[in-house]
């Protein structure tokens, strides 16, 4: 299948592909889409697929023994989305990814994709690039949740994803933030009082 403009765009930024690696990768993907609440991987099977996020929001996330719920990652179109911890062991998924939006996404099984990298380099580079950058992600994300008060991490969430307040409710932006939508709604009443 012929992927979106936009997903070439994404995937070439990170890193090019050449004519016959594009051809090669882009026939081992389908298009799904999924509701909102519906899930990529449910809690507790192995991830078995990678996919192109074409539009919408994805959240992984846990959910811990008391069922509060801790957003580990907000994907938004276009991004790569699936397990990939679990895709590398082959363990149960424990950081479900779950569609926050209708959303439409490009999968591929897993196994073919990586069958690819001994013929294709520039394929295997692209991989690696995305676990170096989704690793540096993570590492920002944490230092953020413990340096920074909650009102600049919600500036700086606010700052990278502008269209967050209309695209998603308060509680994934609260469970994304650390904090209870109360504490969010306290933080944009103090914010807003003082501009």
């Amino acid at each position: 299948m012929e992927l979106p403009d936009s997903l070439v765009a994404y995937l070439t930024a990170i890193n090019p592909l050449t004519p016959d690696t594009w051809a090669k990768a882009s026939a081992l993907f389908h298009t799904i889409e999924l509701d909102r609440g519906d899930h990529l991987v449910p809690l507790g099977r192995p991830a078995t697929q990678l996919g192109l996020l074409e539009s919408g929001w994805v959240r992984a996330y846990h959910v811990s023994a008391n069922g509060s719920e801790y957003s580990k990652h907000l994907f938004r179109a276009p991004a790569l989305v699936g397990d990939y911890a679990s895709l590398l062991t082959g363990e149960p998924v424990r950081t479900p990814q779950q569609a926050l939006t209708p959303v439409r996404v490009h999968v591929a099984e897993w196994a073919r994709v990586v069958a690819l990298f001994d013929a294709h380099r520039d394929l295997e580079r692209l991989a690696r690039r995305f676990a170096e950058l989704l690793y540096l992600d993570n590492e920002r994300r944490e230092i953020e949740l413990v340096t920074l008060p909650a009102s600049e991490r919600l500036r700086l969430l606010s700052e990278r994803h502008p269209t967050i307040d209309r695209d998603l409710p308060l509680f994934h932006i609260a469970a994304h933030l650390g904090i209870t939508p109360t504490q969010l709604s306290r933080i944009r009443r103090r914010q807003g009082s003082s501009t």
